[in-house]
């Protein structure tokens, strides 16, 4: 089969070396599924399927920033100018396609299949050790991140000096790596402790999954539906800095019985989050 793939990166990349694996063909020439991954290829895939007007168009969805201005008018030309001629309409959550429901008729809304995006090719690595207390990955710049709750948790725990930040913005805390590479950063999820996503919300939020995956321990907040939707409560704590600290002593306390918890949730998303997964679900 020739697949054609769009959208933004790592995740186009990520779901096009799936359908490779699977021994499918990469190709915007005669395709027999076009799949774009976010709004940001939805014009090239359009523009494909107005040259091959019978070939299955799938559009995905990743989020719904509702606090950018005016984001329902941006999404009803987004629908109006993309998405009616869509075969499928996907999105990478259940929280996502609940927050769709605001947008959509109720008959297309039923119709949304969840899809997860694909998590990096992450592992853990019994060889690297634990020797870094906190880790933060992301854009620790969006206020909907909530990077100041990092901060001012952080700033009243022992060992709260010890985060490392990775991402596209330096948050002035930390000691910030900048963006660094799939192996680096597995390196960073199997040598720390925990993984802080103090989000308000996240279409996915893969470095929770991520993180599971290495070993490490996740802390998310309870406002945060996509955390509920993918972790154990016992990872899940007030979004407060008080309530985090509390919640990193109770972990420490038990490190290794929630350790052992955060591998049963990894292994099980090891296998639903690849990208070989992925790609045999968009397939279905």
């Amino acid at each position: 089969m020739k697949v054609a793939v769009f959208g933004i990166i790592p995740f186009s990349d990520l779901i096009k070396e799936g359908f490779k694996n699977l021994g499918h063909e990469i190709s915007n020439v005669n395709p027999d599924l076009i799949f774009s991954n976010d709004p940001t290829g939805y014009q090239d895939a359009a523009f494909l399927k107005a040259q091959y007007p019978k070939v299955h168009l799938i559009l995905n969805i990743l989020d719904i920033p509702w606090h950018f201005p005016n984001i329902e008018k941006q999404f009803q030309v987004l629908i109006q100018r993309f998405m009616v001629k869509a075969d499928n309409i996907t999105t990478i959550s259940h929280k996502v396609k609940k927050d769709l429901a605001k947008l959509f008729e109720k008959k297309i809304h039923e119709k949304i299949q969840v899809i997860y995006n694909p998590t990096k090719d992450v592992y853990y690595d019994k060889k690297i050790k634990k020797n870094n207390m906190f880790l933060y990955v992301g854009r620790a710049a969006d206020p909907i991140k909530r990077f100041s709750l990092v901060q001012d948790s952080l700033k009243n725990i022992s060992g709260g000096e010890n985060l490392k930040v990775c991402g596209t913005e330096d948050p002035g805390f930390g000691k910030y790596l900048g963006h660094v590479s799939d192996k680096d950063l597995n390196e960073l999820y199997n040598s720390s402790k925990y993984i802080l996503l103090p989000s308000r919300a996240e279409g996915i939020g893969l470095s929770m999954i991520e993180a599971m995956i290495c070993g490490s321990l996740p802390i998310a907040c309870s406002d945060n539906e996509t955390a509920k939707e993918f972790l154990p409560e016992d990872f899940i704590c007030d979004p407060n800095s008080q309530d985090i600290v509390k919640k990193i002593n109770e972990l420490e306390k038990n490190y290794d019985k929630k350790r052992e918890l955060a591998f049963t949730y990894g292994k099980k998303y090891k296998d639903q989050f690849n990208k070989i997964s992925i790609a045999k679900n968009i397939l279905k």
